[in-house]
């Protein structure tokens, strides 16, 4: 990053397929007030988002809260690498209320809910199909762009696959039976290796390119092994144990669990996998920061 100098946001609301409404915040203008906070990380539970706006007129405050309507908030620095979309979601609950001088309209999203919610598939196979053939399929059932990282394996089905159920639990199956570990990000089924990463080098983060302050160092407690038959899974077992670091900096709106970064600080030097981070804003306030655990990645191969 170079100049990280002037906010910018975008605001897209709207039910798909029907109207919606763009709010936009640039600089030197006098645009509406947002803040928010995301929430996001590799586990199988939807990534959230809280998010106020200030003082809209009562038509668009109905509009952000119609029944699934979708929400896609863009944020970064027009001096910088401008507008990065930084979170996808379903509005799950919107009100509007008085506090103090302001009308503040609040939403709580989730990224692929409905995908998850709505999505029940019913597959069928011949044999030798492969895993990842059945991934695509859900992906393409539930509405959603998959992205799958480099270089993984994936089992065949010698005698076939079926499958009538919820598209999660489909995923579920055959991620299992493949080492992989699945989620949504910014409403992308992100496919990885099990404990594994996108290996996409995101940013080197130093001093210069945004790190606040020095990394706060953090030990992630063990994971119970689950018995499975993966050959992966057999690969990392006992690797589950790792150093990590908490680290604190300028919004970094194109960072996403699974990514690997390169941080540079006093106190630890070297390649990390994000593991869950979480983004803060407020246009006219104080906090524009990304806060995000990240942990060694020992000898994974970095693309």
């Amino acid at each position: 990053m170079g100049k990280q100098f002037d906010r910018v946001y975008r605001l897209l609301v709207g039910v798909e397929g029907s109207d919606g409404i763009v709010i936009e915040g640039k600089p030197k203008e006098n645009a509406l007030n947002i803040t928010f906070d995301i929430d996001k990380d590799l586990t199988k539970q939807t990534n959230k988002c809280r998010l106020q706006v200030f003082n809209l007129s009562d038509k668009t405050a109905k509009i952000f809260e119609r029944d699934d309507s979708i929400c896609i908030l863009e944020a970064g620095y027009s001096e910088d690498i401008g507008l990065r979309r930084i979170f996808v979601g379903a509005v799950l609950k919107a009100w509007t209320s008085l506090k103090g001088a302001n009308m503040v309209t609040e939403l709580e999203l989730s990224d692929g809910q409905i995908a998850i919610r709505d999505c029940v598939v019913s597959l069928s196979y011949a044999a030798s199909v492969s895993g990842r053939k059945v991934i695509e399929d859900v992906a393409a059932a539930m509405g959603l762009v998959v992205q799958f990282a480099e270089d993984l394996s994936y089992c065949s089905y010698a005698n076939g696959f079926s499958y009538i159920g919820p598209g999660r639990t489909c995923l579920e199956k055959v991620c299992a039976a493949s080492g992989l570990s699945w989620s949504i990000q910014n409403n992308v089924l992100q496919i990885i290796e099990d404990g594994g990463s996108t290996k996409v080098i995101a940013i080197k983060l130093n001093a210069d390119s945004g790190l606040i302050g020095s990394p706060e160092r953090i030990i992630k407690a063990a994971k119970k092994i689950k018995r499975t038959s993966s050959k992966k899974s057999k690969k990392n077992k006992g690797k589950e144990k790792k150093a990590g670091w908490r680290v604190c900096s300028l919004l970094q709106p194109t960072l996403n669990p699974g990514d690997l970064i390169y941080l540079e600080s006093k106190p630890v030097t070297g390649w990390f996998k994000i593991e869950s981070l979480k983004h803060t804003g407020e246009y006219r306030g104080k906090k524009w920061h990304t806060n995000m655990e990240v942990y060694e990645i020992g000898g994974e191969d970095k693309k």
